[in-house]
């Protein structure tokens, strides 16, 4: 049978090695704690993490997993994955012999055992587990209840965030640190190449974790006006014209306006990571102005 394909990226790479060097059988919640502590303890930093139903998980890292899946690597159930064909790959500088030292340490950690661990030495990450109150004491319970609490702040803000250069991961931990209840995307074309950035994705996993999400394309500016921007002159004379037409959207603008009254708590997205370097800043200003929003930009 052929061999896989090696992959081309480099944390793909560490998964299969990190794989290779737990040797056994692993259920999925094992693994995604194992490579959160490996992530955390290690500076092999190749994935990011979210409190998710079960404590920390990586979307990428699974989205990952799926592709290495399909290339032969591995076989995955419902609950385990096993490495089927060893990988012949190298890691950078002396990663493997770090992850081989991880492997040592954690090597009698698994199940309830390494669920508590985590849970104890990470508390923001099992603020919506849902095992958290049966793995922890009372004690342990009650650091993971602050923790969630500190993040419950309900004043009236507008956010805005841009997730250019971050993380899936990254940016939904930005909307949970600042208790953002509803994510309001004002691109006109809400497709990325970067994970996790597509409409789809944005709708089916927000809520997941407790943030609604709603498309106001209205809001955003067309492919075509966007060409050719390349010095600054011409992104003021963009941003100027928009909000000279901006106005002229009063139909989405009132529908914010009430988004925030429901919500408390809105963020309006896009790219850039600058606001000042894209379209929401005007959006921003505008319901600032108008409707006396305190306006954080994240």
């Amino acid at each position: 049978m052929k061999k896989p394909q090696i992959p081309h990226y480099h944390g793909q790479r560490f998964l299969l090695i990190f794989l290779e060097l737990l040797e056994k059988k692993l259920s999925k919640m094992d693994f995604q704690k194992l490579l959160f502590l490996s992530q955390q303890e290690t500076d092999c930093a190749y994935y990011d993490f979210v409190p998710y139903f079960y404590g920390c998980y990586s979307f990428q890292a699974q989205a990952d997993i799926d592709l290495l899946e399909s290339a032969g690597w591995l076989e995955t159930t419902e609950t385990s994955m096993q490495l089927l064909e060893k990988p012949s790959i190298g890691l950078i500088g002396n990663e493997r012999e770090i992850v081989s030292r991880f492997v040592k340490k954690y090597q009698d950690y698994r199940g309830k055992e390494l669920i508590r661990h985590v849970y104890e030495s990470h508390p923001y990450y099992a603020i919506h587990s849902m095992m958290a109150k049966d793995v922890l004491n009372k004690q342990s319970y009650e650091v993971v209840v602050h923790a969630e609490k500190k993040l419950k702040s309900n004043t009236k803000k507008l956010f805005t965030i841009g997730y250019e250069g971050i993380s899936f991961e990254k940016y939904i931990n930005q909307l949970i640190c600042n208790n953002v209840r509803l994510l309001c995307d004002v691109r006109n074309n809400p497709l990325s190449r970067k994970f996790g950035f597509s409409k789809n994705i944005l709708a089916r996993l927000l809520p997941k974790i407790g943030v609604e999400y709603i498309h106001l394309p209205e809001l955003g500016i067309i492919s075509a006006n966007r060409n050719h921007l390349e010095a600054k002159a011409d992104y003021a004379q963009l941003f100027k014209t928009y909000k000279k037409n901006l106005p002229q959207k009063k139909e989405s603008l009132e529908m914010l306006v009430g988004l925030l009254a429901q919500y408390n708590r809105v963020a309006l997205t896009c790219f850039e990571k600058q606001h000042d370097s894209c379209h929401r800043h005007c959006i921003s200003e505008y319901i600032e102005d108008t409707s006396d929003i305190k306006v954080v930009h994240l």
